[in-house]
């Protein structure tokens, strides 16, 4: 894999929940070459070869969390004392409701999604992990979900339930599953897409990772200073800076890819004599911790389908 494979993967797997590069089950070759400066078909052979590869796991299908009544989404990084207790704390998280999403990283730290109602309920939630393992909680921000302007019935909720692990799962199988007819299953997914109640998302292959880094650098950086820091990371590592932004407390949160062990620490040292950064501290990737299943959603993707039987 070279820089251009892996700025096209990052597009498609490590963006929010309510990114829309993917128009059709698969990525839109068109938005993100579009985004890239690269041309359609460079990035479908490039994403057919990571796929035929392994380097993408596969694709998980998304309802949209306003669907469920969840508002709002808030994401934190929790540091344990040491890493026994932070390996407790994956274990642990991976039967939480509510948790969107948990990315675990060398050492004592992972970072959560947290999705609910409101703030308030979410903030109940992260309380509880860290109340019960003893963990440092940091803020990196919050959004509010869009609102989807009309609700899936009963066949819409079976086709979600059906790609929920393989978003690419024929049009011809979906079909025999539910007992309909292969264009009914196009313009439904269609309908899904195009309307934001259905995300698609590429998971990667942790084992197929070899020679690929993925990492992240917190900066304390004065305000007057932000943009021209942002500037230089930009011009000084080009693709491979793949997302920067600051979180609730003001830290510029940088996200970059690279391929030698020396870079993370090379990185983290070049972004310390920039003018105006007082600190900065070194993340490095190590997976996505993935829920165990049937999850949350599951359940409600469940009780959705079953609600609207009965109705």
């Amino acid at each position: 894999m070279d820089a251009r494979d892996v700025r096209i993967f990052c597009e498609m797997a490590f963006k929010g929940l309510d990114y829309d590069s993917f128009t059709d089950r698969r990525v839109s070759p068109l938005a993100i070459g579009r985004k890239l400066g690269l041309d359609e078909k460079t990035v479908r052979v490039r994403v057919r070869k990571m796929e035929d590869d392994g380097f993408i796991k596969y694709y998980q299908a998304i309802p949209s969390l306003a669907l469920f009544g969840l508002k709002s989404l808030n994401s934190y990084k929790l540091e344990a004392v040491n890493i026994a207790t932070k390996q407790r704390v994956v274990k642990n998280i991976q039967q939480v409701p509510y948790i969107v999403e948990a990315i675990d990283y060398l050492g004592p730290v992972i970072t959560v999604s947290i999705a609910g109602a409101s703030s308030r309920d979410i903030e109940q939630v992260v309380g509880r992990i860290v109340n019960q393992f003893e963990l440092n909680k940091t803020s990196l921000g919050g959004r509010i979900v869009r609102e989807q302007l009309s609700q899936p019935d009963k066949l819409d909720w079976q086709i979600i339930q059906k790609l929920r692990y393989d978003a690419l799962c024929s049009t011809k199988d979906v079909a025999q599953a539910l007992s309909i007819t292969p264009r009914m299953v196009e313009y439904r997914i269609t309908r899904l897409l195009d309307s934001g109640g259905l995300l698609i998302r590429a998971i990667i292959n942790t084992q197929k990772q070899e020679g690929l880094l993925f990492y992240e650098l917190d900066m304390s950086v004065e305000e007057a200073k932000q943009f021209v820091v942002v500037k230089a990371l930009s011009e000084g590592y080009g693709e491979k800076l793949w997302s920067i932004r600051t979180s609730e407390g003001g830290v510029l949160l940088a996200n970059f890819f690279g391929f030698t062990l020396g870079e993370p620490e090379d990185t983290t040292v070049n972004a310390l004599e920039l003018e105006g950064v007082r600190s900065c501290s070194l993340l490095i990737f190590k997976e996505i911790i993935e829920p165990q299943r049937p999850n949350w959603i599951d359940s409600l993707i469940e009780q959705k389908i079953s609600s609207l039987k009965s109705s």
